[in-house]
């Protein structure tokens, strides 16, 4: 018998393995998501890092400065995870994906303008602000019901 979740599983799949999002968790990067997986209630997904003029900002400035370029890593979540058409959140602060190509373009004409001598959180607060200002923060749901 299939888990109530299971179609909103296959959902985030078709809608955002293998593409490009602006991930923000204390700062931003360009990533490619993939290998969409889940087991019971937690569902995860790798990361990848798309070197791009502009990035990092936030706390992936400081990291990239000790790890090698492109950035990998493992991101999870559970029950609280919620999603849009163009959007995935863990769902309790920590990180979020955006992947509408308008929100993802415009982020990287603003990072590609950052003044060089800009501090690497003031970066990161004009992605905010950018994130805010164009209405990327879509109403989600949440992908496991109860």
């Amino acid at each position: 018998m299939p888990l109530p979740h299971e179609t909103k599983v296959e959902q985030v799949r078709a809608l955002f393995e293998g593409r490009e999002a602006i991930y923000v968790e204390k700062g931003a990067l360009r990533v490619k998501v993939s290998d969409i997986r889940v087991s019971r209630l937690y569902i995860s997904a790798e990361v990848e890092e798309i070197p791009t003029a502009g990035f990092p900002v936030g706390v992936f400035f400081e990291i990239q400065r000790r790890e090698p370029s492109p950035l990998r890593w493992s991101i999870g979540c559970g029950v609280l995870t919620r999603f849009s058409e163009q959007t995935w959140h863990m769902g309790y602060g920590g990180w979020s994906l955006f992947f509408a190509p308008r929100i993802v373009e415009g982020i990287l004409s603003l990072a590609i303008g950052f003044p060089p001598n800009l501090h690497p959180f003031e970066r990161y607060n004009g992605v905010l602000r950018y994130l805010e200002e164009h209405g990327a923060y879509e109403p989600t749901r949440l992908l496991f019901e109860k």
